[in-house]
């Protein structure tokens, strides 16, 4: 910085010397030239700044805010799993008197959007014909969906 300031100073007091020292004639366009060289000084900072590659570092940003949107997901994910086999457990209990704990898996499609439940493995109690149809019914699922362990 100091020498960007000491850089601008030289230009400025070589452009007044110039000036005074310029004949007559020849004065307006040694000031229009020095002025051109006081601007080009006071720029040159900015264009180093442009050709050097300040951006570089954006490409990682980028991946990084990639890395956690799909960690977001999956988070999101992990969290409905949890909320299904919870309420598949206490629907069990509150229903059917059955005490069973469930674990269940999502489909995912390639955008990464739920589509819903893929399958259910309830362990535990054995499911009765009612308890199995009504989990069938509450999640969308075929009764071959539905794992009794």
């Amino acid at each position: 910085m100091k020498a960007y300031i000491i850089t601008i100073i030289g230009a400025t007091l070589l452009s007044a010397a110039a000036g005074i020292l310029a004949p007559e004639k020849w004065r307006s366009y040694v000031q229009i030239i020095a002025g051109f060289v006081i601007i080009s000084s006071i720029i040159s900072p900015v264009t180093s700044i442009v050709k050097s590659d300040i951006f570089d570092g954006f490409d990682s940003v980028e991946q990084n805010i990639e890395s956690s949107e799909s960690l977001q997901a999956d988070l999101v994910i992990e969290e409905l799993k949890l909320r299904i086999n919870e309420d598949i457990k206490s629907r069990m209990e509150k229903e059917f008197n059955l005490s069973v704990t469930a674990q269940c898996e999502i489909c995912v499609n390639d955008e990464g959007e739920i589509e819903g439940v893929d399958s259910v493995y309830i362990y535990g109690d054995k499911l009765t014909d009612r308890a199995q149809s009504r989990i069938c019914e509450v999640y969308g699922l075929e009764p071959y969906e539905v794992h009794n362990e």
